[in-house]
């Protein structure tokens, strides 16, 4: 399984469980572990989070492809 799988699957599990809250849920993952100086683990949040926006944003941006 890629990377971007696994991101993926986590970034729909936050939202099944926190629904709209999942980017903040993520936001707070991220910072609590820039805070302890994890920077790979704070990263991987980080893109959780960016996709958690995307799964979670109700229509594309100006310019973006539709699939």
């Amino acid at each position: 399984m890629t990377s971007e799988r696994k991101i993926w699957e986590a970034a729909m599990l936050l939202i099944r469980r926190h629904g709209i809250e999942a980017v903040l849920v993520a936001d707070r993952e991220a910072e609590r572990y820039h805070k302890s100086r994890d920077e790979l683990t704070c990263a991987v949040w980080c893109w959780i989070s960016r996709v958690t926006q995307d799964f979670l944003r109700s229509s594309p941006e100006s310019g973006e492809s539709i699939h």
